[in-house]
């Protein structure tokens, strides 16, 4: 029963007192119910202590300009958005040089980040998994690995006397060298980044700058990330990687794994600059040991240095769809030791270029994996490299034998009178299970010879006469004729470089 007895003075708060602690404190004041306020940052403010000072929700507007060496652990449900021309950047800028013979000097370099993969450089990167990179208007230098072999476009970190070396006038240049590890990462849930360029980070091999992996809910949207050592940005259990660019990193474009993710409407293109060897990891991006619900839709991935779209390890239902892949120097699309993929709907053209070969360097390829279905796609073959969709089965258990898959009503242009369509085991073993266990059926092919030889099934070659013999492509058609190839690129809808 209420008795209408006032409250206790203990409990009691003065509206003057109550404004004025806030005053000091510095946080704004809100009325119950209120909209979290917005706070405008300008170059040079420290964004940390402004997350710090205010509370979740609360909205950041980056202000145009370059903000440096920030690195942020945001608050649930923050948002940080960026103004035209608002650029977070992992780079230090270098002015002071030492002109000693061929090179320049700069000195009181401390930063040394984590190194990552050092075993997985390929040839001519020494240096691949030193997080650190050098710039010179916009462009990554070579890290290698002594003074000796500085020169034009080479430069050298002496990590034991704190210098840089390069081999490159940089009077009237804009030299940079990245510092900052990471520019968003942390726990929280429900974050927004959006409208900013994200560039020059110092993020080790397989660490993003932008890591939404242990945040769930995070929204990466209408942002460039560009020139991070490592990966552009990590997803996880909820994200949503909307309408990016996320051009030119120096390991792989994007990263990921948990469940429920979006990865929709972003151009991936040209990662892979650092020199990790890409039939390990590398290129335009990776999802591992998913859960399910991932869906990877309406990306245009092009030209990175290693696969295109790659699920690896323990990926379950994942969806790629719509996407359009091409150039990319492995495979296009790839599923790998994982389960129940869909890969539909999809255009699929000129990757594998630098392929290692035999059945791999595929537009699409399922590799040691299980009950995935690869429909509706357009695969275009070039002339001179690569491979079409090919199922290979190796010794890898719990995946092993590659069965279940299913590659139905695609259209396949085939260019190269030397790619393959089919699946293969180097298991001797399993020749007899991989061929009854997956199926080809309602593609329809474009060759230049109706002879040509280009399915391969039971560890045997076969042309159309031959497959159609062993129960494959029932419902299938061949067509005499290579039609005249369309020009690839991507729709004009990803945002626009941020001014510098």
């Amino acid at each position: 029963m209420e008795t209408g007895r006032p409250p206790s003075r203990r409990h009691a708060r003065h509206p003057a007192r109550l404004a004025a602690a806030f005053l000091l404190a510095g946080l704004p004041m809100m009325a119950t119910g209120a909209e979290p306020p917005t706070v405008s940052l300008r170059p040079g403010a420290d964004i940390q202590t402004a997350v710090d000072r205010h509370p979740p929700g609360t909205r950041f507007r980056l202000e145009a300009g370059v903000h440096r060496l920030q690195s942020i652990v945001p608050k649930s449900g923050n948002r940080f958005e960026g103004a035209p021309g608002a650029v977070l950047s992992g780079a230090r800028r270098l002015t002071a040089f030492v002109h000693r013979g061929s090179v320049w000097i700069a000195r009181g370099q401390t930063q040394e980040g984590r190194v990552n993969a050092a075993e997985f450089c390929r040839s001519g990167f020494p240096r691949c998994a030193r997080p650190e990179d050098l710039f010179i208007d916009d462009t990554p230098l070579l890290h290698v690995d002594s003074r000796s072999a500085v020169g034009p476009g080479r430069w050298f970190f002496d990590y034991g006397a704190d210098e840089i070396v390069i081999g490159d006038d940089p009077t009237g240049r804009r030299v940079e060298t990245s510092v900052t590890a990471r520019a968003f990462g942390g726990t929280a849930s429900g974050v927004v980044i959006r409208d900013l360029t994200i560039e020059k980070y110092a993020a080790p091999i397989q660490a993003a700058a932008v890591d939404a992996e242990f945040g769930p809910g995070w929204t990466v949207r209408n942002n460039i990330l560009r020139l991070n050592h490592g990966v552009g940005v990590n997803a996880g259990n909820g994200s949503r990687i909307l309408d990016n660019r996320i051009l030119d990193n120096g390991h792989a474009g994007f990263s990921g794994s948990g469940t429920d993710f979006l990865i929709a409407g972003n151009e991936i293109a040209r990662n892979g600059y650092a020199g990790v060897d890409f039939h390990w990891e590398g290129g335009g991006g990776k999802i591992t040991e998913s859960g399910g619900g991932g869906l990877i839709r309406g990306n245009c991935v092009h030209d990175n240095v290693g696969a295109g779209i790659w699920a690896d390890i323990d990926v379950h239902r994942l969806v790629i769809e719509d996407n359009l892949v091409f150039g990319n120097a492995d495979n296009g699309i790839t599923y790998e030791i994982s389960y129940d993929g869909v890969i539909r709907n999809n255009r699929v053209a000129d990757n594998g270029q630098r392929g290692q070969g035999w059945f791999w360097g595929a537009q699409i390829l399922i590799s040691s994996a299980r009950g995935v279905r690869v429909y509706g796609n357009d695969i275009d073959v070039p002339n001179g490299y690569g491979n079409a969709v090919t199922v290979v089965s190796q010794d890898r258990a719990p995946y092993t034998p590659a069965v279940g898959n299913e590659i139905f009503d695609n259209r396949i242009v085939i260019r190269n009178a030397d790619a393959r369509v089919g699946a293969v085991t180097d298991v001797d073993a399993d020749n007899a299970v991989v061929a009854a266990g997956n199926r080809l059926y309602g593609n329809r092919y474009h060759l230049a010879d109706l002879k040509e030889r280009i399915w391969f099934w039971n560890d045997a070659e076969a042309d159309w006469n031959a497959i159609r013999a062993q129960g494959q492509e029932v419902g299938g058609v061949v067509n005499a004729g290579i039609p005249q190839k369309t020009p690839l690129s991507c729709p004009s809808t990803a945002p626009a470089d941020n001014a510098r």
